[in-house]
């Protein structure tokens, strides 16, 4: 992990506004839409910036954290704030109400999207609160994101979030929790690596400097992890 992690830092530090014309370079489809992994929605650059809030799904896009910035707290200068391994743009409406609860599988859903992405009650064993499920077709590609987000800023611990209602646990070592591994080792052996995946790495090389890692790799995940 600790020589991964080298491999991978440093890496360019893009700003917040550069995500916009970033996303465009690492997340259109062959048409120059954006895919969104939250929604079936595609977006363009004619379609409104996620500025404010929205009523509905499909009416702005914004760029969501899937680590969400309130555990690492909400650091603006940090290179997590704008790392674009863990960046997607995904539709307003669905990623306020995902929020920051954590991934996780849903039992009984209280909300789904357009796409069949799930909030509820968490039905995965280790944890009782309420996570946000993504559709099958990102499990993976959200695992591999988490591996690469403890991996690159695993000496960053001190200044995270103490939270019981989150994946990754940063008390005394920089890891996943153990609920949360199980569920990611397993999500990434379901959805193995797509084409997208390795040409959105290819992307965010190109524009960040850096790879994840368990992306190239995949089995790099339970030589590093599953231990």
């Amino acid at each position: 992990m600790g020589e991964l992690s080298y491999l991978i830092n440093p890496h360019k530090k893009l700003t917040y506004d550069d995500l916009w014309d970033a996303f465009y370079d690492v997340d259109a489809d062959e048409e120059g839409r954006l895919i969104d992994i939250y929604s079936d929605n595609r977006w363009t650059k004619s379609d409104q910036q996620g500025t404010g809030g929205a009523s509905d799904e499909g009416m702005y896009y914004n760029r969501e954290h899937s680590v969400p910035k309130s555990w690492f707290g909400d650091r603006k200068s940090h290179p997590t704030y704008t790392d674009l391994h863990h960046l997607f743009p995904t539709d307003s409406y669905v990623n306020n109400r995902r929020s920051n609860n954590p991934l996780g599988e849903v039992g009984s859903a209280t909300y789904t999207s357009g796409n069949g992405s799930r909030l509820g009650k968490s039905s995965y064993p280790g944890y009782t609160g309420t996570v946000f499920e993504p559709i099958d077709e990102y499990k993976g590609d959200l695992a591999r994101v988490y591996f690469y987000f403890v991996t690159c800023y695993r000496d960053d611990a001190t200044n995270w979030q103490d939270g019981t209602e989150q994946n990754i646990d940063p008390t005394e070592e920089f890891r996943l929790k153990p609920w949360s591994l199980d569920m990611f080792l397993e999500w990434a052996e379901m959805d193995p690596v797509s084409q997208k995946e390795i040409d959105r790495n290819e992307a965010i090389y190109a524009v960040q400097g850096n790879r994840n890692p368990f992306v190239d790799c995949p089995e790099a995940a339970a030589l590093v992890f599953a231990a």
